[in-house]
């Protein structure tokens, strides 16, 4: 039996989550609970939620934070709270299709050694109206091993169901930052990437399972398609500077790394998390000598700084820190063209 909860953070959510709450309880595989973070709404979400909890065909479990923690925040501290085996992150205003947690238990029973199960979604607008587009369809389905995804990497959280093991290795502490400078620490999304990156196999399944919707209140973007010349200019605007605050993150991410292999009892976990903290260091150093090839030195340091870059395996190599041949292209032309680019 796979026991899953469903991890819900909700703020002023009125206008949506009727829809979301009714496609949980379609769901043709039932959540053991549904845990509710409310985030100090002045709306009618709470309201509407008791009301479901009346009906709904699961324990629904509502607390509501003393102060206000912010979405990543309120994430995990409602994850923590969950009692299943599995915990299942779900968005206040998308719709969950009905055999969204059958697949994810299906993948969990024929993946024993896996640690995160994630899906893909329907993009569409506010009205539910799908845009045609898969989303975020970054990455092949089926089984990856532990350490094949780059030391940065995030799928969204809604689409993911995280092994409770992973969430009970979350402490109170200060978490490193994250790799987006406006986000401060790192998000819930982005913290299970980086743990189950480091402790066990990721299941990816192709067919969408929601209805991811896009309107004037969300938080995050609304991922409209950028034209070539769009990211021309985007990745133009990118400076040295950003590529040594990258460098900081990474170094801090080894440090966490080490700190949760000190902690754990699991003496493999402790060795995996050491390894991955040895990943981190060398992706600080790679971004460390791409800050510098960036930074408008004269040639001949742009062109050292390119080569030990690939030296480090910085182009082609192992997944974590190899950032690929659209990477290397940038930075040759950089070598060449120096900040005239």
């Amino acid at each position: 039996m796979c026991k899953i909860s469903i991890a819900m953070a909700t703020y002023n959510g009125e206008k949506y989550i009727g829809e979301q709450l009714q496609s949980l309880a379609s769901q043709t595989y039932p959540p053991d609970e549904l845990v509710v973070g409310d985030d100090g709404s002045s709306d009618r979400t709470v309201k509407i939620i008791e009301e479901f909890r009346n009906y709904a065909p699961f324990p629904v479990h509502i607390h509501a934070n003393k102060n206000n923690l912010g979405y990543a925040r309120n994430f995990l501290a409602t994850a923590k709270r969950c009692q299943g085996d599995w915990v299942a992150f779900c968005d206040q205003d998308d719709v969950w299709l009905p055999d969204k947690l059958a697949k994810t238990v299906d993948a969990i029973r024929h993946t024993p050694s896996c640690k995160m199960v994630l899906q893909n979604a329907w993009l569409c607008d506010k009205a539910l109206i799908s845009r045609g587009r898969k989303f975020p369809n970054r990455l092949k389905t089926g089984i990856h091993d532990c350490g094949r995804q780059y030391g940065f990497w995030v799928w969204p959280g809604f689409l993911k169901t995280v092994s409770k093991e992973m969430i009970d290795l979350l402490s109170d502490e200060q978490l490193p930052r994250s790799w987006f400078p406006k986000e401060g620490e790192l998000t819930h999304d982005k913290w299970t990437c980086v743990i189950a990156n480091a402790l066990g196999d990721t299941v990816i399944l192709g067919d969408p399972a929601a209805l991811y919707r896009r309107h004037e209140e969300t938080v995050t973007g609304n991922y409209n398609r950028q034209s070539l010349g769009e990211r021309v200019v985007k990745s133009r605007s990118v400076l040295g500077n950003h590529y040594v605050f990258l460098a900081e993150i990474a170094e801090e991410c080894g440090c966490y790394m080490k700190r949760l292999a000190e902690h754990t009892d699991k003496p493999a976990w402790a060795s995996a998390f050491r390894e991955n903290a040895k990943q981190f260091c060398r992706l600080s150093e790679i971004q460390c000598l791409r800050g510098r090839l960036y930074a408008g030195p004269p040639f001949r340091e742009r062109l050292t700084a390119c080569l030990q870059i690939a030296g480090k395996g910085g182009y082609i190599g192992q997944p974590f820190h190899a950032m690929g041949m659209r990477s290397a292209v940038k930075d040759i032309i950089r070598v060449v063209a120096g900040s005239r680019l």
